[in-house]
């Protein structure tokens, strides 16, 4: 007996067979059943059952190519062998393995050898044929299952293919999903920005106004007071010139009343129409501020209203972009949605 045998060395009889765990569904049920046979659990068998493992599976192995396919399949010397691992290990080598032997009836009793010639030439030679008959038909089986092993690997590694596919795409589909975000993040930065800039804008645009309404109180500040001064000067005028004429008046009213008086009317003329001009300068230059004061005003009034009508726009330009970018971000959100529910599809 191999020491990798460590079953009876005609493997596992029918009935151990059918107490094997059953496979359901398995494109390969007879392998299924001397796989379970042997198992030790975690869908693997022990190294010391894989002699008898292919020894069922109609394979007579030796020992050297037992030893090559441990080395292959147990680098790490662990004891166990996986299911996967040794359909994989044997396609690869199945061509390699020895060609199994005529073997005696699985019916022959463990460690029994015949001591005693048979007297019966003819029920040896049934019996010999019966056995033989027997083992071509498991190499059959082996043999088939052996194609459908090569099938499911075959598929399994197609399987493989299509996951790492499906792994390609969900990373191509997180790349997209990462470049959308940072042109958002880009977007959302240059709208910061733009925002930032009007808002800059608006604080020059105010403080501009501010000193231009500075500049206007401090020249209506200088009207007036250059109105005072004229006024204190036209009036300080008056009463020097009225005095002046009350001393003409007093120096001739000694020699002619009548000049006196004639003069008094004239002087009186005078004075009225010297009030009169000066009262006419006064309004008129009255009047020439009152314009430039109106006209500063109205200046005033117009850069205001162009002020608030830019900040009018300016709020408007940016309702409609919130309004935009929420439409784009109502979007953006279906879209995400859209992709998760394709995928949970998927």
């Amino acid at each position: 007996m191999s020491a990798y045998d460590g079953e009876d060395e005609f493997g596992p009889g029918q009935d151990a067979l059918c107490d094997a765990e059953p496979v359901i569904s398995s494109e390969t049920p007879h392998f299924d059943a001397l796989f379970s046979y042997y198992g030790v659990g975690n869908g693997s068998i022990g190294t010391e059952h894989l002699g008898s493992l292919l020894l069922d599976m109609g394979f007579n192995a030796a020992p050297r190519v037992l030893d090559r396919a441990l080395d292959d399949m147990d680098p790490n010397a662990s004891g166990e062998v996986s299911k996967l691992t040794f359909l994989e290990w044997f396609e690869e080598n199945a061509d390699d393995i020895d060609t199994p032997p005529p073997t005696m009836s699985k019916t022959t009793p463990r460690g029994h050898k015949e001591t005693h010639k048979d007297n019966d030439d003819n029920e040896s030679i049934s019996a010999l044929q019966s056995a033989m008959l027997d083992t071509k038909n498991e190499r059959k089986c082996a043999e088939a299952d052996a194609q459908l092993l090569s099938n499911r690997l075959a598929h399994l590694r197609q399987e493989e293919r299509r996951a790492q596919k499906r792994i390609d795409e969900a990373n191509r589909r997180a790349q997209e999903i990462e470049s959308v975000k940072k042109r958002n993040y880009e977007h959302q930065r240059a709208k910061q920005h733009m925002t930032e800039q009007m808002q800059r804008e608006i604080r020059l645009a105010c403080e501009a106004n501010n000193m231009a309404s500075t500049l206007s109180r401090e020249r209506r500040h200088q009207h007036v007071s250059m109105l005072q001064t004229m006024r204190a000067q036209s009036v300080q005028e008056t009463r020097d010139e009225r005095q002046a004429n009350l001393a003409a008046i007093q120096r001739k009213r000694a020699t002619d009343q009548f000049e006196l008086s004639q003069r008094s009317r004239e002087i009186r003329n005078q004075e009225q129409s010297a009030i009169k001009r000066r009262e006419l300068l006064k309004k008129k230059h009255e009047n020439e501020l009152l314009k430039k004061a109106r006209e500063g005003l109205a200046l005033e009034h117009q850069k205001k209203l162009m002020s608030e009508t830019l900040i009018k726009q300016m709020e408007a330009e940016e309702a409609q972009l919130i309004e935009k970018l929420r439409i784009t971000q109502e979007m953006q959100r279906a879209a995400y949605e859209h992709l998760e529910f394709v995928m949970q599809d998927e």
